[in-house]
């Protein structure tokens, strides 16, 4: 690749941050307000990912033992 096309990835990547400083109002906020609330919104999706996976895992698991069992 080009340096013209890592420029322009890189311009596409600032524009997104600041469009989402610009969404949740981050842009106001100091330096470390921002990382602080970008660490707990990334602790949060963390969180929902990791409880996410395991209801998927445990309602698969009951949705096999289910239709695996013999009718009597």
């Amino acid at each position: 690749m080009s340096k013209l096309s890592f420029s322009r990835i890189g311009a596409w990547i600032r524009s997104k941050i600041f469009l989402y400083n610009v969404t949740y109002g981050l842009y106001m906020l100091d330096w470390w307000e921002r990382y602080l609330f970008n660490t707990i919104m990334i602790l949060l999706l963390c969180v929902l990912c990791y409880n996410g996976s395991r209801f998927t895992v445990e309602s698969v698991k009951r949705l096999v033992w289910y239709f695996s069992a013999e009718t009597g």
